[in-house]
C-alpha cells in the first residue's frame, strides 16, 4: 500500500465516521445498516496490517476525536513524541506493521 492510497482510505473513513456521528446525534440509529460495511472494512484492514497497525488506525479514527469528551486525544511514542496527530503521522506509525 502506498501513502497516497492510505491517505485516501483514511479520509474516506473519516468522512463516513463524521456522517454517522451527525446522523446519530439526530437520534437515528444506523448500526444494523452500517455493521456489515464495518465488518468488510475491518477484514480488509486486517489483511493489510498486523494487529498493532490496525489498532492504531482504529484509535485514530474512533477514539482520538473524543466525541464524548469534546476534545481531541493525543498519543505519544516511547520518547514522548506525539504520534498519530494527522494522517501522515498515522502512516509513519502503522507503516512498520504492514503485512
Amino acid at each position: 500500500m502506498t501513502y497516497e492510497h492510505f491517505e485516501t482510505i483514511i479520509k474516506d473513513l473519516e468522512q463516513i465516521r463524521e456522517r454517522s456521528h451527525s446522523i446519530h446525534k439526530l437520534g437515528i440509529d444506523l448500526l444494523e445498516y452500517e455493521e456489515p460495511y464495518q465488518k468488510v472494512i475491518t477484514h480488509l484492514l486486517n489483511s493489510v496490517f498486523k494487529p498493532e497497525g490496525k489498532d492504531w488506525i482504529d484509535w485514530y479514527l474512533y477514539e482520538r476525536p473524543g466525541f464524548n469528551l469534546g476534545e481531541t486525544l493525543t498519543a505519544f511514542d516511547e520518547n514522548d513524541n506525539e504520534i498519530c496527530h494527522n494522517i501522515f503521522s498515522l502512516w509513519q506509525t502503522v507503516n512498520p506493521y504492514l503485512k
